[in-house]
């Protein structure tokens, strides 16, 4: 038996390959090491350049900040799901990182933002600098191998090559060129300034005077801004909700029950009040600031007009003053001359009984007419 597991054994040594040593390991991880460092883009093009823009630098750092803080926000919730830690260790570091989170957001949104805003302009020049020299390097490269390998082209070819370059070239005109020129501004200020100089020296001349010439302006009028209104008839807010909620087979997002009733339910929001409080809160959110409570002024204008458009209970009865409006409008007379409307309410009140026959009647009507006078004196 020992004879059999001896002979058994030398066969499996036989048989199993031959093992490598370590030399030839370390030789291979070195090779492929070396093969994949050769893969990498340079650490150079990588590195920010020495006279770039530093605001840039600073904008991908803080943003690679806030993308690193989020994966840790997360793989912080995803350990304490999966393992069950201490709950109220994990929500502690959860919201370190949140206040982190908010402190880089408010350095992008409040900082860097409206800087880059500022030297947007600046930025592009440069950037459209560099992408015309690459452009132009490349075009002559794309040149001079095009004159090789065509040397022997017909003088059609030649000519529809100078024509797609030419459009080429006008593709890559330059955007600044279309910039403000202030050169033009002052040239204007001084063409009118000479204009004014002159219409002064004729004005000295004839002795008239003519007064300088102004842009156009509209200037304020007195009259009411109802009288100008009236002519135009005003949109029914009643008949648009109507229209959209009962008419129309769109679905469409509904408000809370009792979040549109104000006043103690004398009074509903409209959709355009509801629009502009969705958009003061969006806008809150969004800006991470606070917009300005209502003044007492604007509060009283705004419940003036909303009495001037006669809405109560969510509905409208303007229009039953209207029609008053409308009759007293058609019935009066231009020129300052009463109606006839007025001209009645104007008439002394006359008691019917037994009339004279009007003999005596005018020089009794002076004789009241003496006594008023000398009761007076």
């Amino acid at each position: 038996m020992l004879s059999e597991h001896v002979k058994a054994t030398s066969t499996h040594l036989s048989t199993m390959p031959a093992t490598t040593s370590l030399s030839e390991t370390l030789d291979n991880f070195t090779s492929a090491t070396g093969a994949a460092a050769q893969g990498l883009p340079d650490p150079s093009a990588l590195l920010p350049p020495k006279d770039g823009i530093t605001l840039l630098d600073t904008k991908n750092d803080i943003f690679l900040a806030y993308l690193q803080a989020l994966a840790l926000r997360n793989l912080n919730v995803i350990r304490s799901i999966k393992h069950g830690s201490d709950s109220e260790e994990a929500q502690k570091l959860s919201e370190d990182i949140t206040k982190k989170l908010v402190e880089h957001r408010v350095y992008l949104e409040r900082g860097v933002k409206p800087l880059e805003s500022k030297i947007k302009y600046q930025v592009d020049k440069v950037v459209r600098a560099a992408e015309d020299e690459e452009r132009a390097e490349l075009q002559k490269a794309k040149a001079g191998a095009q004159s090789k390998t065509n040397s022997k082209t017909d003088d059609a070819q030649k000519d529809s090559d100078e024509e797609s370059s030419d459009e080429d070239e006008e593709d890559a005109i330059d955007a600044a060129a279309y910039r403000p020129n202030p050169a033009s501004f002052a040239a204007a200020t001084s063409a009118s300034e000479d204009a004014n100089a002159a219409r002064r020296q004729k004005s000295k001349e004839d002795g008239v005077y003519r007064p300088p010439r102004i842009s156009a302006t509209a200037m304020p009028t007195t009259e009411a801004r109802e009288k100008k209104d009236r002519s135009r008839p005003e949109r029914s807010r009643t008949l648009d909700e109507y229209v959209s909620q009962e008419l129309s087979g769109a679905p469409m997002a509904e408000p809370s029950i009792g979040s549109t009733i104000t006043a103690g339910g004398r009074k509903t929001k409209s959709d355009k009040q509801q629009r502009e409080e969705a958009e003061r809160t969006a806008y809150e959110e969004t800006n991470l600031v606070r917009l300005p409570k209502e003044s007492k002024k604007e509060r009283a204008k705004r419940t003036a007009k909303e009495r001037q458009g006669g809405g109560f209970g969510g509905e409208e009865w303007k229009g039953l003053g209207d029609s008053l409006d409308r009759i007293g409008d058609l019935t009066r007379r231009k020129g300052g001359k009463d109606s006839a409307l007025e001209k009645s309410r104007k008439r002394n009140f006359v008691e019917d009984g037994p009339r004279g026959s009007g003999i005596g009647d005018a020089f009794e009507t002076k004789r009241r007419r003496m006594e008023k006078k000398a009761g007076r004196r």
